[in-house]
């Protein structure tokens, strides 16, 4: 009898639950499984991400929102067939007090308010290889990747403003919190395209050790003695403040599709060199992509960039540009064939400007209406690499293979023949 009261008081909390919310269930997965690859000097196979940090190989992505819109959350569930069970990319709940104002509250690391400047194509959908400086999610403009609190605005038709004051359970200095945030908008202007401009904070400061000399009583010999005592952690000087960045989208030619972007670091060059690890912090760089679909069968795909550095990245370069292109043709009903072949110039793993060239040729076939099943071979040359197992070196024989650090300085020619498993819901 009680076991069925607690049933029908589930149900009736569903069915009340249901009546004033929706709540809906999504999700997206992508790996590629490689049965053989090469790093130029052994043959390796292995399973991953296009993005590298293992396989995700299930997961679930649970949307909430009120009957009347105006309250809900969002997060995610992932699954790596490996590592276990793991959060999704947003974690929030929100609210829109009136039409125009949303606030949210949480994790956010993907294109939530619309903006980022995506240009993604060819090998950015298999295995990733490690030449280009700025890669197609968020080629031109960068996403939201933080946690705190959210506060979005549509004031008027075509302008949607944002601001982003980066917070967590742990407190901190009011002053570090609000000299990191991150506001800016975009501004769509019909038959045209979309401007965006922002600020993203990126505050950081060096520290200077202070020396002074403390007294105290030597008991063993009734002296009064002295020490130097290091207190570290001083605050000086700030190394860096952050970035801000303008994008344009244009539309207004139809079937043409263009992008472009710019970046501009503000930073201590000098104190960035004492300071930072790697010395390096973003001067200047500009993007751009764009897309023309020929016909319904085709698709042709150009990008590239520059980015200079405050200070340069080895003993000889500051700067980095990069290029590529690539094509999308639909064979037939459910089959579709790609192609892209990308150039950097440097700062792809090995030393030196000699350059690295990666390619694609790849072929995905269609199955039922929610997944696809491909094959492609891929090749990098002088060492680049693609993202074996990015972040966490993968062990095979004795051997780590990472992006970019395949054959370290060699100038191996890197390939791999991935599988790629396709499935949306």
């Amino acid at each position: 009898m009680k076991k069925t009261l607690i049933a029908v008081a589930a149900a009736a909390a569903l069915t009340a639950t249901s009546a004033f919310a929706e709540i809906t269930f999504g999700a997206w997965l992508r790996v590629l499984a490689s049965p053989v690859a090469s790093t130029g000097e052994d043959i390796i196979a292995g399973v991953q991400n296009s993005w590298g940090w293992g396989a995700r190989t299930a997961r679930i992505n649970i949307n909430g929102t009120s009957e009347d819109g105006k309250a809900g959350f969002v997060m995610g569930v992932y699954n790596d067939f490996e590592s276990g069970l793991g959060q999704g990319d947003d974690a929030y709940l929100w609210v829109k007090p009136v039409d125009t104002v949303k606030v949210s509250v949480g994790k956010f690391d993907s294109p939530t308010n619309g903006l980022r400047g995506d240009f993604t194509y060819g090998s950015w959908n298999w295995l990733r290889p490690g030449n280009w400086a700025y890669d197609g999610e968020g080629l031109t403009f960068d996403g939201i990747c933080r946690s705190g609190l959210m506060v979005e605005a549509d004031p008027m038709d075509g302008l949607h403003a944002f601001a982003v004051i980066p917070m967590s359970a742990s407190y901190k200095s009011a002053e570090e919190v609000y000299r990191n945030i991150q506001v800016g908008f975009g501004y769509a202007i019909e038959g045209v395209g979309k401007l965006k401009a922002q600020f993203i904070g990126d505050y950081s400061y060096s520290t200077k050790d202070t020396t002074s000399t403390e007294y105290y009583l030597d008991t063993a010999t009734g002296n009064i003695k002295d020490k130097d005592v290091t207190v570290t952690g001083k605050k000086d000087e700030d190394a860096t403040t952050g970035q801000i960045g303008v994008a344009f989208d244009i539309t207004a030619i139809e079937n043409l599709y263009v992008t472009v972007g710019a970046r501009f670091g503000i930073a201590d060059k000098d104190v960035v060199a004492k300071t930072r690890d790697d010395g390096n912090y973003l001067k200047m760089a500009f993007t751009a992509g764009a897309s023309y679909q020929v016909s319904e069968t085709m698709k042709f795909s150009v990008d590239g960039g520059y980015k200079q550095f405050q200070n340069k990245f080895n003993a000889d370069d500051d700067s980095v540009f990069f290029v590529g292109a690539g094509v999308d043709f639909n064979v037939m009903d459910g089959l579709a064939a790609v192609a892209d072949v990308r150039y950097m110039s440097n700062m792809y793993g090995k030393a030196g400007d000699e350059g690295a060239i990666s390619f694609l040729v790849g072929v995905n076939k269609s199955v039922s209406s929610n997944g696809s099943l491909g094959i492609g071979f891929q090749g990098a040359t002088n060492g680049c690499g693609f993202n074996w197992d990015k972040g966490s070196k993968g062990i095979i024989s004795g051997k780590s293979f990472t992006a970019g650090e395949a054959n370290g300085d060699s100038d191996q020619f890197v390939w791999a023949i991935p599988v790629s498993v396709s499935v949306w819901f």
